[in-house]
């Protein structure tokens, strides 16, 4: 594996909070978070419902400014969204009169340094998350999967160096998730990407992730990190042993506090 050194993603001390109607004082929601995520790495955040993952998630990826401290993406400090940090939801929100491919080449048609190239970076995406075949289905003709799939390639088409994923596969029956589960480790595989992955569920964590960070209930802080001790690749019978079930009840235990 690739050795990684160099911070991809951090953030230090930070605060949000949110009004709240018909009351005084706001919501406080992220309380003094700090982050690193290193290139390369996998990298996933659990967390009790409501505790503001989704938050934090959408101020790296530029959507949410922070009410203080620093958010910063390859040296650079996070003020808007940017191509450099792509973002894919639970939904696929896709645009439903655009087919699989024009779907997937929208976003670099407005991309100039790369417009000549549009066709070929898509067909080599479209393939890489096994679409070939479907370029010309719209969104109500494909599976849930499927139109997961489109959107993961949407984002990947624009070589980003973060890739944010916002629990992705909850909507997925467990088939269909660890399919995608599976796509998505052999994906990382070939591009490295860095990615942080917010996720409820436990074992995909366990089975995806290179370090697991996990947040109180809110105001959301980053209460414990833990380094993912289990060789890749991690077959599904991992989750039937004591290692592994050991560390699964360890977090659930923290997730309860």
């Amino acid at each position: 594996m690739k050795l990684m050194q160099r911070t991809n993603l951090s953030a230090d001390g930070i605060n949000k909070s949110f009004s709240r109607p018909g009351e005084h004082d706001p919501l406080k929601v992220l309380e003094d978070i700090h982050f690193e995520i290193r290139e390369g790495e996998f990298v996933s955040i659990l967390g009790p419902s409501g505790c503001g993952k989704s938050t934090f998630l959408n101020i790296l990826a530029g959507f949410e400014p922070a009410d203080s401290g620093h958010a910063a993406c390859c040296g650079e400090h996070i003020r808007d969204p940017s191509p450099e940090r792509a973002v894919v939801f639970q939904s696929p929100v896709l645009f439903p009169w655009l087919n699989v491919k024009d779907n997937i080449l929208y976003g670099l048609k407005l991309r100039k340094d790369v417009r000549n190239e549009a066709e070929e970076i898509a067909s080599e995406y479209i393939r890489a998350v096994g679409l070939d075949g479907f370029w010309d289905y719209y969104p109500s003709q494909l599976s849930g999967g499927m139109q997961q799939r489109t959107a993961l390639a949407r984002a990947l088409v624009l070589r980003p160096k973060v890739l944010l994923m916002d629990e992705p596969f909850a909507a997925l029956d467990a088939q269909t998730r660890y399919s995608m589960q599976q796509l998505l480790l052999g994906l990382w595989e070939n591009y490295r990407h860095t990615i942080v992955f917010i996720t409820h569920d436990v074992e995909e964590a366990l089975l995806l992730s290179d370090r697991i960070c996990i947040m109180s209930k809110r105001p959301g802080r980053m209460i414990e990190e833990i380094a993912v001790p289990f060789e890749r690749p991690r077959p599904l019978s991992l989750t039937g042993t004591q290692e592994f079930s050991m560390l699964k009840g360890h977090i659930l235990g923290r997730l309860m506090d």
